[in-house]
């Protein structure tokens, strides 16, 4: 396939299809586990250990945590011949890789409970937000096709740099008002709404189909 062309593999797609469902599914089940559980609010309650609530509802966030590392990954990894091919696509791609597993662990933490180490929800969950925050901010430079990024690019930066600020404003208990439960959403807001609309706009791309020929006809 040409180097300048906006057109994308089959695959491409199927990646966009596994990041926006993996987005959505996580959203939906945290909406819901919100509206079912008993003492949860909105901007308060502790996302990295809500995986530890009364059944189902913490079982459930656990799955939901595994589905969005997994689904995120393999999106990933199909979506990758989309971006430009520069030595830092293999670098921000891992750290975005890195982020999805870690998250993997932060879902298995809250279902196999006293088997983990106390900190490994919390260390997945700060592994988690640091590489997707580098990984965005070094993935957007890897966007230059202009046919096909168009405003993906400071779409990504922009995305990156909120993640980022979140996490240090966390690290340094800095919380503008929002407490840390805010603060928290607003990095996982920033990621799955990354993943759902790139993941779309992956899907929507046109397909790159060998040997299909166009003939263009003059005026």
């Amino acid at each position: 396939m040409p180097e300048d062309t906006p057109l994308v593999r089959r695959a491409v797609r199927t990646g966009g299809v596994l990041l926006a469902v993996a987005a959505a599914q996580f959203a939906a089940v945290f909406a819901w586990v919100g509206s079912r559980l008993p003492g949860f609010d909105l901007w308060t309650t502790d996302l990295v250990h809500l995986g530890a609530a009364s059944w189902p509802w913490g079982a459930l966030v656990s799955a939901s945590w595994i589905a969005l590392g997994v689904l995120g990954t393999l999106g990933l990894l199909l979506s990758r011949s989309a971006f430009d091919e520069r030595p830092t696509r293999g670098i921000g791609l891992i750290a975005l890789v890195v982020a999805a597993a870690a998250v993997v662990v932060l879902g298995l933490s809250g279902l196999l409970g006293s088997h983990l180490p106390s900190y490994s929800s919390g260390l997945a969950a700060d592994v988690a937000a640091v590489a997707a925050a580098v990984g965005l901010l070094v993935v957007a430079r890897v966007m230059h096709r202009e046919q096909r990024w168009h405003v993906s690019r400071v779409y990504t930066l922009a995305s990156g740099a909120v993640m980022l600020g979140g996490v240090a404003l966390l690290a340094a208990r800095v919380d503008l008002g929002l407490g840390a439960g805010g603060l928290q959403r607003i990095v996982l807001a920033a990621a799955l709404l990354w993943a759902l609309v790139e993941g779309l706009h992956l899907c929507l791309l046109h397909r790159f189909a060998p040997g299909l020929q166009v003939k263009v006809v003059s005026a």
